[in-house]
């Protein structure tokens, strides 16, 4: 794992984002789990550039390819507003968000999930977070134990109202930063 590079996306990067989470839409039809994400609709490649504008984008990379990314924001999501989460945070600025994580399909089963949730924490924690938030789908136990077993804490299954696919069952995980 020593010759992969995690970095933020940079405007140069926008085109490979962009291929990157269409080909991981395309793939959906082929996993048994997934987020069900539409591509046009959620993500977009409006709103996939503008988070590499905002540097919210983090990439996991190998001989130049993006492998895994996912967008790490700072505030809590209007979604998640509705939750009582485990830990009381009282300054917004310290909970970060972690949204559109995915590894490409041709890199999956080799460890690299884990490689950029580590680098996530260290972003998040770099800028100022006591703690990182997200979700997966209820059923998609894969996703779920992943992150579990990188440390992120399950606290309930709740409905998500996302504003592509309306109320989503989900689970909610909660990682605190030390």
């Amino acid at each position: 794992m020593s010759d992969i590079i995690n970095r933020y996306a940079t405007a140069d990067d926008k085109p490979a984002v962009r291929t990157f989470y269409m080909e991981v839409c395309r793939h959906q039809v082929y996993d048994e789990y997934g987020p069900s994400w539409h591509w046009g609709k959620y993500p977009t490649q409006d709103g996939l550039a503008e988070a590499v504008d905002q540097q919210q984008f983090l990439l996991s990379l190998k001989d130049g390819r993006i492998m895994a990314a996912c967008q790490l924001t700072v505030g809590n999501d209007p979604i998640y507003l509705p939750f009582a989460w485990p830990t009381p945070i009282k300054d917004d600025k310290e909970i970060a968000i972690i949204h559109l994580y995915a590894v490409h399909p041709d890199f999956r089963g080799q460890g690299l999930s884990a490689v950029l949730l580590n680098y996530a924490k260290e972003a998040a924690k770099q800028l100022g977070c006591k703690v990182i938030r997200m979700d997966c789908k209820s059923g998609n136990l894969p996703a779920r134990k992943l992150y579990e077993r990188n440390g992120f804490n399950y606290f309930a299954t709740a409905k998500v109202r996302y504003k592509d696919t309306g109320p989503t069952s989900c689970d909610l995980l909660e990682y605190v930063l030390k």
